[in-house]
C-alpha cells in the first residue's frame, strides 16, 4: 500500500512539473498586470514598441508573413486592453481583441516588414509606477522576420519531450535571426512533387443526400451549389499539382452520407483525420430570413468549443493528435498535450481564414466582421486546421444567381484556391526559418 501510494504521489509530482514546464514555454511568469497604453519609438531603420502594464505581464510573442508582416502578443490574465492604434515608423497598426475569459492578443501589424531585435520587460522604477514591455524592431525581409521569432514549441514531439523529460540526445537545430533564407517554391509548380510532400486538403461540401440544406428564392438547393463549388475547387488544385483532394462526398447519392445530420457530420470530421489532411474547408450558402443580406464569411472554431472537442475525442478513444497517442501518458500530461496541440491548430486556422478573406475581398461580396467563430462540429478535429465558408446567402436573390454563375464560381474558388497556395507557402518558408541551422554549425 505504501509503495502505491508513494509511486501515485511520484506521479503526481510529475504532472504538476510538467504542467508547470508547458505553462513556461507559453508565458513568461508574471501576476495579473493591466494593459495601459502602446506607445512608439521610431528612427530611419528601427521601430521601438512599448506595452504599458500596470503590473508584471504574462506574454507569449508569435508571428507570421501576412502582408508586410505581423507580430502577436498574447497576454493571459490581463485585465482590461486599449482601443486600437495607428502605429509609426515599421508599425502600421496595433488592435487588440479578448481572448477566452482572462486573455488578450495585441495584433502588431507592419506598414514595412522589420525583424525583432530584442525583446525585454522594464521593471517599475523610482518615478515610474509602470512595467514597459519593450520589443525592439530592425528593417528586414519576411525570413527574417520569421527567423526572429522567439522559439515555440509547436512541435508535440518536441512538447512531449519537454514534459516527459525524454529528450532526444540529438541537439534540436538552432535558429538564428541572420541568416537569408530563400522563399519556398511555389505549390503551382510541385506538380512532380513527391507523395510526402504532397498536402492533403480535403474538401467538405455541405449538405447532401437526404439533407439539402438552405433553399433559395428561385429554388436553388445549399447542396447543391456546394457540390458544383467543391469539384471546381478539386478541379483548380489537382491541375495546379502539389496537392491530394479528398472530397467528403462526391454526390448527392454519395454512399457514405448518413441520414443523421449529426453522425454525418462526425463523419466528415474523422474522413478528414483519418485522411491526414493539412487542411480542411467546408464550403456552404448561407440563409437568413432577412433577404437584402448578402456576403462571405468564414468561420473558425470558438474557443469556448475547445472543451467540447476534448471531450468528443476522449468519449470515442481517439485521443490521437498529430500521430502521438496521448493515452500513453498520465491524463493530466494527456490533456495538456491536447491542449496545446489544439491552439497550434487554431492558430493556423486563423491564418488560412485571413488570407481566404484578402484574397477573397474584390473577387465576391464580403459581410462585415467577414471572419466569424462558431460551435460547428465539422471544425473539432483538434490537428487539422480547418474552416467553413460561406460562399454566399442563398437567400438573396443576386447571391443566388452568383451560386449558380459558373463566371462567379471560376473567380471565386479561383481566389480560395490561391489562399491554399498562399498558405502552404507560408507555412514552408516558416519551418525553414525554424530549422536554419546557427552560423558556423
Amino acid at each position: 500500500m505504501m509503495a502505491r501510494f508513494c509511486e501515485a504521489s511520484q506521479r503526481l509530482i510529475r504532472s504538476a512539473a510538467a504542467l508547470a514546464a508547458v505553462m513556461l514555454t507559453l508565458f513568461s511568469v508574471g501576476r495579473a498586470a493591466e494593459l495601459l497604453d502602446v506607445r512608439f519609438g521610431p528612427s530611419a531603420d528601427a521601430t521601438r514598441i512599448v506595452f504599458d502594464l500596470n503590473g508584471a505581464p504574462q506574454y507569449a510573442v508569435s508571428g507570421d508573413d501576412l502582408g508586410e508582416g505581423r507580430l502577436f502578443v498574447d497576454f493571459a490574465d490581463l485585465n482590461g486592453a486599449p482601443a486600437a492604434k495607428s502605429g509609426m515608423g515599421h508599425v502600421a497598426s496595433v488592435s487588440f481583441a479578448r481572448e477566452g475569459r482572462a486573455g488578450a492578443r495585441a495584433t502588431v501589424k507592419f506598414k514595412k516588414t522589420a525583424k525583432i531585435k530584442e525583446i525585454f520587460l522594464i521593471e517599475p522604477s523610482p518615478g515610474v509606477a509602470k512595467h514597459r514591455l519593450v520589443i525592439d524592431l530592425v528593417t528586414a525581409d519576411k525570413a527574417g522576420l520569421l527567423a526572429s521569432l522567439p522559439a515555440r514549441k509547436d512541435d508535440i514531439a518536441a512538447i512531449i519531450d519537454q514534459v516527459t523529460g525524454d529528450a532526444p540526445a540529438e541537439k534540436a537545430p538552432a535558429r538564428i535571426a541572420n541568416v537569408d533564407i530563400p522563399p519556398a517554391p511555389s505549390v503551382k509548380d510541385s506538380a512532380m512533387a513527391t507523395k510526402a510532400e504532397r498536402q492533403v486538403v480535403v474538401i467538405d461540401p455541405g449538405h447532401g443526400g437526404r439533407d439539402p440544406g438552405s433553399q433559395g428564392q428561385s429554388g436553388t438547393y445549399e447542396r447543391t451549389v456546394t457540390m458544383t463549388a467543391a469539384l471546381e475547387l478539386k478541379a483548380l488544385l489537382e491541375k495546379r499539382g502539389g496537392y491530394d483532394v479528398v472530397l467528403t462526398r462526391e454526390s448527392d447519392t454519395d454512399k457514405r452520407i448518413i441520414s443523421s445530420q449529426r453522425d454525418e457530420l462526425a463523419r466528415r470530421e474523422s474522413l478528414a483525420r483519418a485522411a491526414g489532411a493539412d487542411l480542411f474547408i467546408s464550403l456552404h450558402a448561407d440563409a437568413i430570413s432577412q433577404p437584402a443580406v448578402r456576403g462571405a464569411s468564414v468561420y473558425t472554431l470558438s474557443e469556448e468549443s475547445t472543451a467540447r472537442s476534448a471531450k468528443i475525442a476522449k468519449s470515442q478513444g481517439d485521443y490521437q493528435v498529430y500521430d502521438v497517442n496521448l493515452k500513453e501518458y498520465d491524463s493530466v500530461v494527456g490533456d495538456i498535450l491536447f491542449d496545446k496541440a489544439q491552439d497550434t491548430t487554431m492558430t493556423k486556422s486563423s491564418k488560412f481564414a485571413e488570407i481566404l478573406i484578402k484574397n477573397l475581398s474584390g473577387k465576391t461580396p464580403m459581410l462585415n466582421r467577414s471572419h466569424r467563430q462558431g460551435d460547428l462540429r465539422v471544425l473539432l478535429a483538434p490537428d487539422v486546421p480547418a474552416v467553413l465558408l460561406e460562399m454566399a446567402f442563398i437567400s438573396n436573390a443576386k447571391d443566388e444567381a452568383n451560386l449558380n454563375s459558373p463566371v462567379w464560381r471560376s473567380r471565386t474558388m479561383g481566389a480560395v484556391a490561391d489562399s491554399i497556395d498562399a498558405y502552404f507557402e507560408s507555412e514552408s518558408r516558416q519551418r525553414q526559418a525554424q530549422l536554419a541551422p546557427a552560423a558556423g554549425q
